[in-house]
């Protein structure tokens, strides 16, 4: 194995991480915030500001490290710079969670078509992505219409601005619904509905490729596109085989699982869940996502559980052992931030149902995580559907740390549930791209096998899983029972 240094830059909504590696040991990380602006609906993010963070830390790393020679970029997706000809950035980024861009959605579908929209893109028209909001800045901005003339994604922007050249990789470039899956070039026949250009994007590359270099302290040091943050943290956890996925369990939870053929594809897009090009050619990606998991567990221990959490160490594990043995009737309808897969609908609301002057608090805590399990395997259930089965699990993320909540997604998904031992999957992934891109490894498998490992297995539990199918049963049920009031 080559003893080579290079590093993984991982770049998010809240802050950019970069950890130094040698062959395949962690010698090194640094992390460093920035503001993001949320002001009720509307969601931006300063680019400037992620820009000198990042420079920040490789400055950083390679004073650290003069053998540093290659980083490569992982990044949040959706977003984007928009740029006028002198380079001049012409507003804040968006961020997916802002709502704007909703109408111009409908347009994109309308205009397109959208079962055309999905064979082209992997995706319909969600104001999530990033076309959407574009059309909404230059419909309701004059200087953003008149002077746009590059449209970049955080990844790409990154890249230009340390190397002068305009490349992105695909996983993020399909973010946009502006992007063709099929021959991996943005589609004009998309664009040029809206008088937009794919001149006006950068050149798409695959997953992995040295985009140019950077130079720093006078060394030359190679930046690598790697993907959208959610492709690098399945390849972290050593999900690179066709129905093998990846449970992120953080603020929200994601399950990214990959596959090279489906059945029915307009599931895919229809529920929210995506195509995305994956590292391998010919394999791609899909995303099960829950707007809520982290985000809802830390209400419900502010709400409920202050002072206990005041006076233990680990309030989960507190928790736990109130729990272990208890039963509860309560079901919690978990969409206190929307819901996202399957149902894609922003104005859900979350609800507690059953409760009687007898329910304990702990029977919430209980009822939550169990209801974030049921809200999973409603998506995975469609995914079933669309022709892709899921062999194995491997959880990564803080939720990744909770013995019960694992277990029970173990009884409830019937399916093994690996623990990895580094909960931060991110950044090893980025270290194996890199690494194998550098020769470091000879191939993904290689890399996976030298830098992935697992703490502890969950089996389920065949007589719990026919436990919770009753329950999951009700749970299916609420959604459809009340969203006329939402």
């Amino acid at each position: 194995m080559d003893n080579k240094v290079y590093a993984g830059l991982d770049i998010g909504t809240t802050g950019s991480k970069i950890t130094v590696f040698e062959g395949k040991n962690i010698l090194d990380n640094y992390y460093l915030s920035y503001p993001s602006n949320h002001q009720n609906s509307e969601h931006t993010i300063n680019p400037e500001l992620i820009l000198k963070t990042v420079k920040e830390l490789i400055y950083k790393s390679v004073n650290a490290y003069p053998r540093l020679e290659a980083i490569g970029l992982t990044t949040f997706g959706e977003t984007f710079v928009l740029l006028d000809k002198d380079d001049n950035i012409l507003c804040d980024s968006l961020l997916y969670t802002d709502v704007r861009g909703e109408k111009e959605a409908r347009d994109i579908e309308n205009k397109v078509g959208r079962d055309r929209l999905g064979m082209i893109t992997g995706q319909i028209g969600r104001g999530m992505y990033s076309l959407p909001k574009i059309l909404f800045l230059i419909n309701e901005n004059e200087n953003i219409k008149k002077n746009l003339d590059k449209i970049f994604l955080v990844e790409d922007f990154i890249v230009y601005k340390l190397t002068g050249n305009r490349y992105v990789d695909y996983s993020s470039a399909s973010r946009t619904i502006a992007f063709d899956i099929n021959n991996k070039i943005f589609s004009d026949e998309i664009l040029e509905k809206f008088s937009l250009s794919s001149k006006m994007f950068s050149t798409p590359l695959k997953i992995g490729s040295i985009a140019g270099v950077y130079q720093v302290n006078n060394k030359n040091i190679n930046i690598i596109v790697i993907s959208h943050d959610q492709i690098a943290n399945a390849v972290g956890a050593g999900i690179i085989n066709e129905g093998d996925a990846v449970d992120g369990n953080g603020t929200c939870e994601c399950v990214t699982v990959v596959y090279k053929n489906v059945k029915n594809e307009s599931i895919l897009y229809e529920k929210g869940f995506g195509k995305i090009p994956f590292v391998k050619d010919n394999y791609y990606a899909s995303y099960a996502l829950s707007n809520t998991c982290g985000s809802l567990l830390n209400w419900v221990i502010d709400t409920y559980f202050k002072e206990e959490k005041e006076k233990n160490n680990n309030i989960f594990e507190y928790l736990n052992n109130k729990v272990i043995d208890m039963k509860t009737d309560l079901l919690v309808l978990p969409y206190f931030a929307g819901s996202s897969t399957p149902y894609m609908d922003l104005n859900a609301r979350g609800a507690i149902i059953n409760l009687t002057l007898s329910s304990s608090k702990e029977e919430i805590y209980l009822a939550v995580l169990e209801s974030l399990c049921f809200e999973m395997l409603l998506s995975l259930k469609e995914l079933e559907k669309a022709g892709i089965l899921i062999n194995k699990i491997v959880a990564t993320g803080g939720g990744s740390q909770n013995p019960l909540f694992l277990q029970m997604k173990a009884d409830i998904f019937n399916k093994p549930i690996y623990q990895l031992e580094i909960k931060d999957a991110g950044t090893i992934g980025s270290a194996i791209i890199v690494g194998t891109t550098l020769g470091v490894f000879e191939s993904l498998e290689e890399g996976v096998k030298e830098m992935v490992s697992y703490k502890k297995l969950f089996i389920p539990n065949r007589d719990n899983y026919y436990k919770y199918l009753n329950k999951y049963e009700k749970y299916k049920k609420i959604y459809g029972s009340i969203k006329e009031i939402f």
